[in-house]
């Protein structure tokens, strides 16, 4: 679980986030919608202690072994697939596993390529294939079926719920039906405030659209 307790943040005189307090379950995957420009990155920034901020946010699970994908993947761009996957694992893991999970994702013949050559969507999939390797106990990911194709996206859905076992996951993003099928929990960004919905919407099932008409317009 992360607990955030009266989160605020500004920049200068703006407000983007006004003490606003919730909990982001243990095991569950939950999602955060708002309008472009809403405060969704600067709230994932807080959160993985990349911005200031006043209140509090609480990991239950002391290591804070965490990890955010990033809807631009910024990987060592001169390096390869596998030298990138080598040094962002810190040497929990030996090359020979880094091979065999990436290849879950990534095709043999982009091993040794570096990564500036990638396609935006085989950057998408290094980025999966680093999910796999590390095995963050705090999952977020941006914009994360931006890019992929329709083989890699069934792929990444089963994925997620199965990552839900033994981690904890939020979610970004607008292309709302691949999401409605794989999400727990949904919390919205409105008046500078971060809501949950306490399972207004799951009953009959979530449809992210529906919400965002409802909550968001």
């Amino acid at each position: 679980m992360i607990e955030i307790i009266n989160l605020s943040k500004k920049y200068k005189n703006k407000i983007i986030i006004d003490s606003s307090s919730f909990r982001i379950n243990t095991n569950k995957v939950s999602f955060i919608m708002g309008p472009n420009g809403s405060g969704k990155t600067t709230l994932v920034k807080c959160i993985m202690g990349l911005e200031s901020y006043s209140g509090q946010i609480i990991f239950n699970n002391s290591s804070n072994n965490s990890l955010v994908v990033w809807d631009d993947c910024p990987f060592y761009n001169n390096l390869s697939w596998i030298k990138n996957l080598i040094l962002f694992s810190e040497g929990k893991i030996d090359k020979k596993n880094i091979i065999n999970l990436s290849l879950k994702y990534l095709d043999n013949d982009l091993l040794n390529r570096k990564v500036k050559h990638y396609s935006y969507g085989q950057k998408k999939k290094l980025a999966l294939a680093l999910v796999e390797i590390l095995k963050p106990k705090y999952l977020i990911m941006d914009e994360i079926s931006n890019g992929l194709d329709y083989d890699t996206i069934k792929i990444l859905k089963s994925r997620i719920k199965q990552w839900a076992n033994n981690t904890t996951i939020l979610l970004t993003g607008h292309q709302f039906d691949f999401y409605n099928d794989i999400i727990d929990e949904v919390f919205i960004l409105k008046n500078n405030k971060i809501l949950s919905l306490d399972n207004k919407y799951t009953k009959e099932g979530i449809n992210l659209e529906d919400i965002y008409d409802k909550e968001l317009h």
